[in-house]
């Protein structure tokens, strides 16, 4: 039984090789140059959403980016009735500065007959 508090091979000195290393903080995983937008719906332009007698669902719209620079819009869109979520797509589309970009979603949602909310939500980020 050992009568001594310590430890074999620790002493009253530091040990050069096992002296106090703070860990760095871990890099942060978000590019520090990207610029994005969440409510970026002033860029959809002439949207439409529309179910055909059979239920199917429809969206179509503009994009027009009006910065100075590329970006990459994101336009998602649910079909709602209540809470429930009757079908919903994403759209991806990259826009040159001063340019728009036509884009549509087919039969995305089906509800019986024209009943249904449709809402699109755009975000926007610069384009790689």
């Amino acid at each position: 039984m050992p009568s001594s508090g310590s430890v074999a091979g620790t002493s009253g000195t530091p040990n050069p090789a096992a002296t106090d290393q703070t860990a760095a903080p871990p890099p942060s995983s978000a590019p520090g140059d990207v610029s994005t937008s969440f409510n970026a719906i002033d860029a959809l332009r002439n949207h439409s959403c529309t179910a055909a007698s059979d239920g199917s669902w429809t969206f179509k719209g503009t994009l027009v980016n009006t910065t100075g620079s590329a970006k990459t819009y994101t336009v998602a869109i649910a079909v709602t009735i209540g809470a429930a979520i009757q079908g919903h797509a994403l759209i991806t589309e990259t826009v040159q500065p001063g340019k728009s970009a036509d884009v549509s979603a087919k039969d995305f949602a089906h509800t019986t007959g024209r009943a249904g909310i449709c809402e699109p939500v755009v975000s926007a980020e610069d384009a790689q």
